[in-house]
């Protein structure tokens, strides 16, 4: 992913993202598992995704709801006539209304004892939605140790993320698959992901016969007032081929992981260039473990798309975030007093102010420069800090 795809100013990302609402009721069950995260070898039970259906719910972010406990996933209906009444809602999109009036109408003329329908429409779609989520298991992978504290990374796989996304009932209709040049009175629109020219120009690099799938991250340290103040790096992920309305839905957003945040003993050592480097490469190592997959898909991967199989090569289009969040991807200085604060291209501080900059006055910040300079141990000309990036392993 090159510096092009930070775009924080991207206004129709941020409103999936960044809507306040509130907190899960069982974060403080939580408090504990969290104390004690990072010695303890038990899997961290809570990091299951939120979802649901509802309309007017907001994206899940960390200051939604912070994950529920892990349930196990239903491989079967309870019973055949729960399979066709969930088969109908399913093929003719009855709403919930429609199909609430159904189960009313047939537990009057059943006479059953019990229903053999689900007690709502909604309670069904999340028993679907559970049966035919893949594997989301939870790991744990070590990430680095400081003051003879280990520090762990708590994740899921991103592929399985990307999957349970696609099956979600439906979703293709709402997904772009091809460039779409958009076009009225003349006048280039650029309204979707994939009526832009990043999309044009990584869809024409890839092998004939190859979709693209652009992945959208968004990650932002918080501190959580339910657990005390505790302090939580969660990472979220979405998929840019879906149309912006339909990325609204809480659906689409699925959780990766919370990366370690690490401790200094006292305010010294939170100063010293031994922590501040630690922090740096604990994130990037983090990143690394998290988009592993992606490394390891040279040559693409075929995923199923309702009843479709398609070869997709996965990019990293756009990270959601901050000016510090931002310069923690990029490993750019985080002082604005710095002599290149911008994460995005080389103008110098007394530069940014200028609206007249020619093209040639600005050099973007690329993967082939922030590499030179870093094992030219010229980094400090550029205001990058003395870490890997591990975006610089990315096409």
């Amino acid at each position: 992913m090159d510096y092009e795809s930070l775009h924080e100013d991207n206004e129709d990302l941020n409103e999936n993202f960044h809507e306040d609402t509130l907190i899960n009721e069982d974060l403080h069950e939580h408090e504990e598992i969290l104390e004690r995260s990072s010695s303890d070898d038990e899997e961290l039970s809570f990091l299951n995704e939120h979802s649901s259906n509802s309309e007017s719910e907001s994206f899940t972010t960390n200051r939604d709801i912070l994950e529920e406990k892990v349930s196990e996933v239903n491989v079967n209906y309870p019973n055949e006539a729960y399979e066709d009444f969930m088969t109908l809602v399913t093929k003719h999109r009855l709403s919930n209304a429609t199909g609430n009036a159904i189960i009313r109408f047939f537990n009057k003329h059943t006479n059953l004892d019990k229903s053999l329908l689900p007690k709502s429409t909604e309670q069904g779609r999340k028993y679907m939605d559970k049966m035919n989520q893949p594997s989301l298991d939870h790991q744990k992978t070590s990430i680095i140790t400081y003051n003879n504290i280990e520090y762990y990374l708590y994740h899921r796989n991103l592929i399985n993320c990307i999957k349970n996304i696609f099956s979600i009932p439906n979703i293709k209709q709402d997904f772009a698959l091809t460039f779409e040049n958009l076009e009225v009175d003349g006048e280039k629109i650029y309204n979707e992901q994939n009526t832009g020219m990043w999309w044009k120009n990584t869809e024409g690099s890839l092998p004939t016969g190859a979709k693209l799938l652009s992945l959208i991250l968004y990650s932002d340290a918080t501190n959580v007032d339910t657990l005390g103040k505790s302090q939580l790096h969660p990472i979220y992920m979405t998929i840019g081929n879906i149309k912006n309305w339909r990325r609204n839905k809480p659906d689409v957003k699925q959780f990766l992981g919370y990366l370690p945040i690490l401790s200094a003993s006292d305010n010294t050592d939170k100063k010293s260039s031994k922590f501040k480097k630690a922090v740096r490469e604990s994130f990037h190592n983090s990143l690394k473990i998290l988009l592993d997959p992606i490394l390891k898909s040279d040559n693409g991967i075929d995923l199923a798309l309702q009843d479709e199989i398609f070869w997709f090569f996965p990019r990293i289009s756009v990270i959601i975030s901050d000016w510090p969040e931002a310069s923690s991807f990029c490993l750019t200085y985080k002082s604005s007093n710095s002599n290149h604060p911008c994460h995005f291209c080389l103008a110098s501080k007394d530069n940014l102010n200028k609206i007249n900059l020619q093209d040639n006055e600005v050099e973007l910040r690329t993967h082939e420069n922030m590499i030179t300079h870093f094992e030219q141990n010229s980094e400090h000309s550029v205001s990058i800090e003395n870490v890997y990036n591990t975006f610089w392993d990315f096409p």
